[in-house]
């Protein structure tokens, strides 16, 4: 018996050891940006809680949101203070909370809200969650976000530094491997957004996949529609005007897709909604090349400026 008690205290001590060497490994990166004031997170919520009422505008979603809209194009056509709060992987829920937050410190006119399928999935960045909900100061909004956001799945990723990380660890497991390592090239952030001079190569685009479609990615209806219903109360008793965009893809996977389930989906429920809903793959007949990519869905500098310049169509419009 005391043998057994031994083994089971001495693998907790071990699982308890790799989490915290795990903890130390991952956290540490995240802890020098802090200090040195370049963590992009960090930077945009030191924005919205020390300029207090300052932005008009504000826009919310995944790194897609983040690579496509510059405020300065924004604001120099429209009589507006923007600011650009996409964050990595954001999900719908993190949306939500996020905004909450935001309205703490700001009295925004118009919220602009990303959707495309894979920020209402059952598939979490949860290392990206709780970096962004890090900087909230509400204690409140980043319990409700773990719990209410995600339920006994975010209390243990929380928790457990093994499972917030496990997708990082494998990805570097995969490259120490393969050998294989990029120069990180320096990013250049103007408020909020993410000034890309990346262009997409000829081999990585013949490589493009179609759009994620309903067969092809975990999209959940039931999460979108109840996430979008709080966002939508929570704009209406701010008195704020909602816009939902769905930001271009490379023009080579659009050619590619099929099954257009992500486009139909939305236009279907802005249309039953009647909510301002904009797909800037067709909004305004801009043309997107593949060269105004760095990969398969993030714009660069040259895409931003014609997506910029469709929210500026949009906000025009409402």
């Amino acid at each position: 018996m005391k043998k057994f008690l031994k083994q089971i205290v001495f693998g907790v001590f071990i699982f308890v050891l790799i989490n915290l060497i795990i903890l130390v490994i991952y956290e540490y990166p995240a802890y020098k940006a802090i200090k040195n004031k370049t963590h992009k997170n960090y930077l945009k919520w030191n924005d919205i809680h020390t300029n207090k009422n300052k932005y008009d505008l504000v826009i919310l979603g995944s790194s897609r949101s983040y690579t496509a809209f510059n405020p300065e194009i924004i604001d120099k056509y429209l009589n507006l203070k923007s600011y650009n709060m996409g964050t990595s992987a954001q999900d719908i829920a993190e949306s939500y909370y996020s905004l909450k937050e935001i309205l703490d410190y700001q009295n925004p006119k118009y919220v602009v809200l990303e959707f495309y399928f894979e920020t209402s999935d059952n598939s979490h960045d949860f290392y990206q969650i709780f970096s962004n909900a890090s900087f909230f100061n509400s204690t409140k909004h980043k319990f409700d976000l773990i719990t209410d956001g995600y339920g006994e799945k975010g209390v243990r990723n929380y928790i457990l530094p093994l499972l917030k990380f496990n997708n990082y660890i494998k990805q570097d497991f995969v490259a120490l491997l393969s050998n294989k390592s990029e120069k990180r090239k320096s990013d250049k952030w103007i408020k909020g957004y993410l000034y890309d001079t990346t262009t997409v190569t000829a081999n990585k685009i013949k490589s493009f996949d179609p759009i994620g479609n309903l067969e092809t990615t975990s999209f959940n209806e039931e999460r979108f529609v109840n996430f979008f219903s709080k966002i939508e109360d929570l704009a209406a008793a701010n008195n704020i005007k909602l816009i939902y965009i769905r930001t271009p893809y490379p023009p080579s996977r659009v050619a590619k897709t099929i099954k257009t389930d992500e486009s139909d989906y939305y236009n279907k429920f802005s249309s039953e909604k009647q909510i301002p809903y904009y797909d800037f793959n067709s909004y305004k007949d801009y043309k997107y090349l593949d060269t105004d990519f760095t990969d398969y869905h993030h714009l660069n500098y040259r895409g931003a400026e014609k997506a910029s310049k469709q929210l500026i169509e949009t906000i025009k419009e409402n």
